[in-house]
């Protein structure tokens, strides 16, 4: 009786697959990769067929705007990218600060996992980089004015603006537009093209520099006293108040 020997060998541990990748970012956002960026988070997910973890990314073509880096160096085509790294925070994509419209781009990567090694399908993954958003006012100072018994202040816009400590300034360099006199004077009245306004009056700087704005002061006071009232100033572009 002959006898057939069967050699059968191991099952081989094959690659991972995984799916499209996705990001919506911020205006000239910098952005740390994590590890779930390439597996929990793409569509479909990470998947092994041995429930192996996954070991390396490969960066298979860059993104043609903004800026992929590794631990502040720019990455190649073709660059392998372990998990450790990942992990640490080293994988980072900065947008593009020049680009105030928002835009849309992608990279394409590939995944291997720590049984095989082998990689898998490439995939792409976009980014998508929302539009710069107009920003308030960054800061507006205190003002100070001196007058005499009797006189009648005229408000200027510099007053509200280049002469208060700090000056105003605005992150997109947009003119102050508006101002909101937010609590009034205890002795004396600020008039609007003569007439009394009340707290949280909003006023244009165009008709501050047309001389409409003024501080009347109460000549039943012959002391002299220290007079003061709030304001907040809001940009051209914006339109938000900031104190």
């Amino acid at each position: 009786m002959g006898i057939i020997t069967l050699d059968i060998s191991a099952k081989s541990n094959e690659g991972p697959t995984s799916g499209i990748g996705s990001l919506t970012l911020e205006y000239n956002e910098l952005y740390d990769f994590t590890l779930a960026d390439f597996t929990t988070k793409t569509f479909p997910r990470y998947s092994d067929p041995e429930g192996d973890a996954l070991s390396n990314v490969k960066i298979v073509t860059l993104p043609a705007t903004g800026t992929l880096t590794l631990s502040g160096v720019a990455v190649t085509p073709g660059q392998n990218i372990t998990k450790t790294s990942i992990n640490a925070g080293n994988l980072r994509y900065q947008a593009d600060p020049a680009d105030l419209d928002g835009y849309d781009t992608s990279f394409t990567f590939s995944v291997s996992d720590v049984g095989s090694g082998t990689f898998s399908s490439t995939n792409p993954f976009t980014i998508n980089v929302d539009e710069k958003v107009n920003e308030a006012p960054s800061e507006v100072g205190d003002g100070s004015a001196t007058i005499d018994y009797g006189e009648t202040l005229v408000f200027t816009k510099a007053m509200f603006t280049s002469s208060t400590t700090p000056p105003y300034s605005d992150p997109e360099g947009d003119s102050a537009f508006l101002l909101k006199i937010t609590s009034l004077p205890t002795l004396g009245f600020i008039k609007l093209n003569g007439s009394n306004i009340v707290a949280r009056t909003i006023i244009t700087f165009e008709n501050i520099d047309d001389g409409l704005l003024t501080y009347v002061p109460d000549n039943a006071d012959t002391d002299g006293d220290l007079q003061g009232f709030t304001f907040q100033v809001a940009d051209s572009g914006s339109g938000i108040f900031v104190s």
